[in-house]
């Protein structure tokens, strides 16, 4: 927008002599300005910014003092004052001649008369004369104060007649209204600002103190893993010889003493064979009781007798033979405690292999914790680290606990996850240890940390699997 536009607005006003006529029929321009300087007083204090302030007054100003032109200018820097608002448009056309001449003299003029905060009139003859632009010729200049105290904003009228005493009161009146509400506005926006630092200046600290604590601040590295109570030494009854098993004979969870029968495999070979073996142990000595007694007076009688001897001790060995096998069909307790096992029907008529494990036979109050440790988590398996075990029966009631020890390597489990075999042990003995069987979460304590660490531990490890950083 170019100078063209403040003229076009000029030369609109200047083809409506109907109100000029109107105002001097009333013998005094702005005879009725009092009750619009009362609405003008009382609608600029909705202007919420200095630009609806500024525009504000160059609309409403203009209208009442009835100027042709009516332009609000800021100081900007130390010395060069700038148009804000023009009265009429809707935007500052700052590359118009008319504004940079107008700004020129209000620099100009500004700098002679510095502190001063009444309204001056301004003859405005030669203003635009080298750019062939008619100018307004009489100008009235009103500074803009709170109080006495100049706000860096001003306020030029212009128009073809000259400005008469009533116009610079009523405009003196407007000034410092409008100076009173940029005052207040900017005291808002300091308000605000201040406000707005103090808000930044306090997240900056709470800021720079978390990253203080994330620093300073020592935590011990810790990880996870489930965890069930087992017996720390139990004894594993192993069936003694390939058979088959035909009953148990203790029932799950029961205390049994040493030498109490525990499973009992099937004997009917093995009695068979007993009995067969006792037999010939019965024939062999039938044969050299009459070989002995035939010895006295034959001499071939004495050879054979050596022979059945030898005989009677292979069937004495075979009969003791069997008898062992046949007390092996039971299975009994090498130490007292409490049988674990599952379900006994699951056992009767199930072959065994020489070896394999039927049940255990542990102590109730000899107890460990068997954790599985994920390999992404195994940061603290240490022996001799501290555990802390929470029991899904009393999760308020941890159990401290010791590592005594841990695998070497890892071992995928059912699910196809690679963990590690730790044990961890009670730390001080108690009268009311946890069931055998019941099942938790342990927390395994290692090293002392950063807190920053131990809080992005994990993200970091996700960063650089998928980034390869």
């Amino acid at each position: 927008m170019t100078s063209v536009a403040i003229e076009r607005q000029s030369t609109t006003e200047a083809q409506h002599p109907v109100a000029e006529e109107q105002a001097r029929a009333s013998g005094s321009e702005v005879g009725p300005g009092g009750e619009r300087l009362i609405r003008i007083e009382g609608a600029l204090r909705h202007c919420d910014s200095l630009d609806q302030l500024w525009c504000h007054l160059a609309n409403e100003g203009q209208s009442l003092l009835q100027a042709r032109q009516s332009l609000v200018f800021c100081l900007s820097g130390r010395n060069r004052w700038r148009v804000k608002a023009v009265g009429g448009l809707a935007r500052v056309p700052h590359d118009s001649a008319q504004v940079l001449a107008y700004q020129h003299l209000v620099g100009s003029d500004w700098r002679e008369h510095r502190d001063e905060t009444q309204p001056r009139l301004l003859d405005l003859a030669n203003v635009l004369e080298d750019e062939g632009i008619p100018a307004m010729r009489h100008g009235l200049w009103i500074p803009l104060s709170h109080g006495d105290r100049p706000i860096g904003a001003g306020w030029l009228l212009t128009r073809e007649r000259a400005w008469e005493t009533p116009h610079l009161a009523l405009a003196s009146r407007l000034a410092q209204a409008y100076g009173h509400g940029a005052s207040a506005i900017r005291g808002r926006r300091r308000v605000s600002l201040g406000r707005a630092r103090g808000a930044r200046g306090l997240a900056l600290a709470t800021v720079l103190g978390l990253g203080a604590a994330l620093a300073l601040v020592q935590v011990p590295l810790t990880s996870r893993a489930p965890a069930e109570v087992v017996a720390s030494e139990p004894f594993v009854v192993a069936a003694p010889m390939a058979g088959v098993v035909d009953r148990i004979l203790v029932a799950p969870g029961a205390r049994v003493a040493l030498g109490d029968p525990l499973v009992q495999l099937v004997d009917v070979e093995l009695r068979n064979d007993f009995e067969v073996a006792q037999r010939k142990v019965q024939v062999a000595q039938s044969k050299a009781l009459r070989l002995q007694q035939a010895a006295i007076a034959s001499s071939e009688a004495k050879r054979e007798l050596a022979i059945a001897r030898s005989e009677l001790r292979v069937a004495e060995a075979e009969r003791d033979y069997a008898h062992d096998l046949l007390d092996k069909a039971v299975v009994r307790a090498e130490r007292s405690g409490v049988a674990l096992y599952g379900d006994p029907q699951d056992w009767v008529g199930r072959p065994v292999r020489v070896g394999e494990a039927v049940m255990q036979v542990a102590d109730p109050a000899d107890i460990a914790f068997r954790l599985e440790v994920a390999a992404a988590d195994a940061v603290t398996l240490e022996r001799g680290a501290s555990v802390d075990v929470f029991l899904d029966a009393a999760p308020l009631e941890p159990v401290s606990a010791v590592v005594a020890r841990a695998a070497y390597k890892a071992e995928k489990n059912a699910s196809g996850i690679a963990n590690f075999k730790v044990m961890a042990i009670p730390e001080t003995p108690r009268e009311d240890m946890p069931r055998l069987g019941l099942r938790g979460t342990a927390r395994i304590h290692g090293e002392p940390v950063s807190l920053f660490y131990y809080l992005f531990r994990r993200p970091i490890v996700t960063f650089r699997q998928l980034t390869g950083v």
